[in-house]
């Protein structure tokens, strides 16, 4: 339906106001983008390892001296934030968009954030593990 004046589009603007008053959608994105920078920066570093692995350039132990360093754990614990962050945003806006019954998209939200919390404690607890 288009508009041509203001009377012809009164009945369809109605109550327009009330969407996105969460006003969250622009920070959102932003935090998404710099997320999905971090990731696309250090992602390919954690595949090259693994990589140089599997050809046999490196050994397992060989790998674990290059990123047993605590700027190697900072770059990792970097990477997994992004990640974490990164999905959470993206999943949370799919729900909020698609899953209208707030009956379903609350328990949704609270088994995602247990569940990604669980794996990022699940993780960092390997990553720094490796110093004992």
């Amino acid at each position: 339906m288009r508009c041509y004046s203001e009377d012809s589009c009164g009945d369809v603007m109605l109550g327009a106001e009330r969407y996105g008053t969460a006003h969250n959608g622009l920070g959102d994105w932003y935090v998404q983008r710099l997320t999905a920078i971090v990731v696309a920066l250090l992602m390919p570093l954690a595949y090259l390892l693994l990589l140089a692995v599997y050809n046999g350039a490196l050994d397992q132990m060989q790998m674990l001296d290059l990123v047993d360093g605590y700027i190697g754990r900072m770059l990792h614990t970097l990477l997994l934030i992004a990640l974490l962050t990164h999905a959470y945003l993206g999943v949370k806006l799919i729900v909020e968009d698609y899953v209208h019954m707030a009956a379903l998209r609350i328990p949704m939200m609270g088994a995602l954030l247990i569940g990604l919390a669980g794996f990022g404690i699940w993780w960092l607890s390997v990553i720094w593990a490796w110093a004992a």
